[in-house]
């Protein structure tokens, strides 16, 4: 079972690697607005990288309305946590 940390500690990796940025400090209330190259193509390129990582799959109905790291975090430990 994994817990919150692991997975904020997982995303920051991902993070991390998706923006080419090894210095990326990211956090529960991190948001598009946080992050400069966050636009539409890197959030699908994060989304799919954790799909990958966690072995899940997210809907689009899942993923249209979530606002920050913290509610995509509590989204990947329900889907891996069942």
């Amino acid at each position: 079972m994994k817990s919150y940390q692991d997975v904020l500690n997982s995303c920051a990796e991902i993070f991390r690697t998706v923006f080419s940025d090894p210095n990326l400090l990211v956090s529960a209330t991190t948001s598009a607005s946080d992050i400069a190259d966050w636009d539409s193509l890197a959030q699908i390129r994060l989304l799919m990288t954790m799909e990958q990582i966690f072995e899940i799959q997210f809907s689009l109905d899942e993923v249209e309305d979530l606002q920050n790291l913290g509610e995509i975090i509590e989204l990947i430990l329900t889907k891996v946590n069942q």
